[in-house]
């Protein structure tokens, strides 16, 4: 395999992986504003509703 072949296999892995992570981080994202919303809902305002 030829040095050119080897740098074009790691651009594609490169631009994978970039992909990859971006999907994680919006899944992360995702994840904190669902955590913050439970939080909002069952946490915080515990104290406020009662019954």
């Amino acid at each position: 395999m030829s040095m050119a072949e080897v740098i074009a296999l790691l651009q594609q892995e490169n631009e994978r992986l970039r992909r990859e992570n971006e999907i994680l981080l919006l899944t992360v994202k995702q994840i904190r504003e669902t955590v913050n919303r439970l939080l909002e809902r069952y946490v915080l305002n515990e104290g406020a509703e009662q019954i």
